[in-house]
């Protein structure tokens, strides 16, 4: 029963759990795998340490199944720290428990810790029987594109060359592809795709999306629909909802409001897909950024389900764009709904600044103040002769290398006012 209730109802798997306690029946190694799932599911850290504990009671803790179980459940719960202490802790490791943090850490963007961990990984080849599968290349090859730096791409393409990857699986070559868009090298990318041709393996839908979406984040959307293009009307590939995300992000970025109307439309009439809430995002960027904000406000009232933060922060962005001032205050009282704001408070008080109506500026940024307590601080990086830099926006704190930072840029700026 508890494997039943896993997966689409987490809630009396627990229930049945808590019975089975109640009635004196021991649980055994089966039985967590299928319990730490639910726990997952709902990312109930409290519960997931609570049956860890159990675990340890009963001395299940050396069991692989059920730790790469636990494992996979911190990881859920975005508890990173407890999931390396159980992986540190594993008396024995094979390839579902490296994969497992790898992917893990790439999905709560430690991109970093997840290349180190691969690393780690590569290392102990040598000395043990685990190796990587397909989903590890895939995931620290995510990883290396992430970090937005060309050298960690670079060397995993060398690697996946040398040892022969590259041929044996497309979704590799696929990662491939996007990781280089991501770090930049558009180039590189469009001939990865190019010499697949020439490969064991053929191009797939996933081949087509990931150049589309290499040309979309670069600007290039002409060439994105070009490519669109080609894979329907020559290769006859037909594309998927995730291929129209990539079209349409492609057409938002380079202006091309006919044609990302009419990908959208074509959506429903010609291939059967109905929009979700990522293609109506797309669709109201690109009005936005085209000074159709009314237009782009009647689609959000009349989409089919409720506009999350995505889709409500385009169109606030088009409103502060083209100073839409009235439009702006109703999409920032449609946020106020959602349970979190991100930065649209932001975008309406530039929009009142832009009016002179500094009162309401001083106001919304006072409720900002109240609102920010806990929320994760901004990051960006940069690369300086082969090493990258992660600089984290903090209010205060003792940071000796940030120090540094201010004095040189008070520096700077004054040698900019002689």
């Amino acid at each position: 029963m508890i494997r039943f209730f896993a997966g689409h109802d987490p809630i009396t798997a627990s229930d049945y759990y808590i019975k089975m306690l109640s009635r004196e029946m021991v649980p055994d190694k089966y039985t967590f795998p299928f319990l730490l799932q639910a726990c997952g599911t709902i990312s109930d850290l409290g519960s997931v340490k609570q049956v860890h504990c159990h675990i340890l009671k009963l001395h299940f803790a050396d069991n692989l199944f059920v730790e790469n179980s636990l494992l996979t459940a911190y990881l859920a719960c975005n508890s990173a720290t407890d999931a390396r202490q159980v992986f540190d802790e594993m008396s024995d490791r094979d390839v579902v428990s490296w994969t497992s943090l790898i992917s893990g850490l790439v999905s709560q963007s430690n991109y970093t810790g997840a290349i180190h961990v691969f690393k780690k990984m590569m290392a102990d080849e040598y000395d043990s029987q685990v190796k990587p599968n397909v989903i590890t290349i895939i995931s620290a090859t995510s990883a290396c594109g992430s970090l937005g730096s060309m050298d960690p791409t670079n060397c995993m393409h060398a690697f996946l060359e040398k040892s022969g990857w590259i041929e044996l699986d497309i979704s590799i070559t696929n990662s491939l592809i996007d990781a280089y868009a991501k770090s930049g090298d558009l180039s590189h990318a469009r001939k990865l795709f190019d010499d697949i041709q020439y490969s064991t393996n053929k191009r797939d839908l996933y081949s087509w999306t990931s150049i589309i979406s290499a040309y979309a984040m670069h600007g290039q959307g002409q060439e994105a629909l070009n490519m669109l293009s080609q894979m329907e009307q020559i290769y006859k590939v037909a594309p998927d909802a995730v291929t129209f995300v990539a079209a349409l992000s492609a057409c938002a970025h380079s202006g091309l409001v006919e044609e990302g109307l009419s990908i959208f439309e074509s959506m429903t009439k010609n291939y059967g897909i109905a929009p979700d809430l990522r293609h109506y995002g797309c669709i109201v960027d690109l009005l936005g950024r085209a000074g159709m904000v009314e237009r782009a406000y009647n689609i959000v009232e009349n989409m089919p389900m409720e506009p999350n933060l995505a889709v409500l922060g385009s169109l606030l962005s088009g409103c502060r764009v083209h100073n839409e001032l009235d439009f702006g205050e109703c999409v920032l009282r449609k946020i106020e709904f959602l349970n979190e704001r991100g930065g649209a408070s932001v975008l309406l008080s530039n929009i009142y600044a832009n009016e002179n109506r500094w009162s309401e500026v001083v106001r919304i940024r006072k409720e900002m103040r109240g609102a920010m307590k806990g929320k994760p601080p901004g990051r960006s990086w940069i690369q300086v002769k082969d090493r990258i830099h992660e600089f984290v926006a903090r209010n205060g704190g003792s940071n000796t290398q940030g120090m540094e930072l201010h004095i040189v840029l008070e520096g700077l700026e004054k040698i900019s006012r002689l």
